[in-house]
């Protein structure tokens, strides 16, 4: 934040002293910082405090201009803020048996995150579980299933009740390459969160390809701070990219 943000919104009362520091912060924003909702809510709430119709704020988390339009809050820019929101860029990792993805937050309902395998030490499904620290939860509450189809006609399928993790993709072969994507939904709220994916892959040393679809949801009533990318077996070399999505 800023040395000259603007953090409070004042309501001068009668004999109330209006300092100097207060009138040069607000000369020199014009406009209150805010970290979150949450913080913008009480600084322009309390008893003194009604809302007024054409009042506007900045928030950091999610680097919007808001104004009040009478009834509530509405965002004015950047245009960024509506659909797909840089959470995370590209990022790299490098033979690993467990990809730690910190992603969610309050500041979205619903996240994306791409992911490309550009090399793997061995077959076998790719997989994912949630936590809300660096160890992810492998308790027996992942309910799932997939279903894929190979380049040579062969169809898998499973249903996963009371699993210990998310299956969302395979590799073949050792040595495959692939692309997928996952679907997060309401991962911060104290509630039952639901993933979707699909997965494309290409066995390297033979030319196959493998087409994924899968989804589930992990029982537990709790908020999931982040997501974990794990191999069945070995490690897998990659990079992936995630995004909030803003409505």
């Amino acid at each position: 934040m800023g040395a000259n943000a603007q953090t409070t919104v004042q309501k001068f009362v009668s004999g109330a002293v209006l300092t100097a520091a207060q009138q040069n912060t607000s000369a020199a924003t014009g406009v209150p910082v805010f970290a979150t909702t949450v913080t913008r809510d009480a600084a322009f709430g309390g008893s003194n405090k009604v809302l007024a119709e054409g009042q506007t704020c900045y928030l950091e988390d999610t680097n919007v201009v808001q104004y009040y339009d009478g009834a509530a809050w509405a965002t004015v820019g950047p245009s960024a803020a509506v659909g797909f929101v840089t959470i995370t860029a590209k990022t790299a990792f490098t033979t690993s048996n467990q990809v730690e993805i910190k992603t969610f937050s309050a500041a979205y309902d619903y996240y994306k995150i791409f992911f490309v395998i550009t090399a793997s030490s061995a077959a076998g499904v790719q997989q994912v579980r949630l936590g809300t620290t660096g160890a992810p939860d492998t308790s027996a509450n992942y309910y799932g299933g997939f279903l894929a189809n190979s380049g040579a006609g062969a169809t898998e399928y499973l249903s996963n009740a009371g699993g210990t993790i998310f299956s969302v993709g395979r590799n073949y072969d050792i040595k495959a390459i692939g692309a997928g994507e996952i679907t997060v939904f309401e991962p911060f709220a104290a509630t039952r969160t639901r993933i979707d994916s699909t997965m494309a892959s290409l066995n390297a040393s033979g030319g196959g390809f493998t087409t994924y679809i899968g989804g589930g949801v992990l029982d537990v009533a709790a908020s999931q701070t982040r997501l974990f990318l794990i191999p069945a077996s070995g490690t897998i070399t990659g990079y992936y990219t995630v995004y909030g999505i803003s409505q």
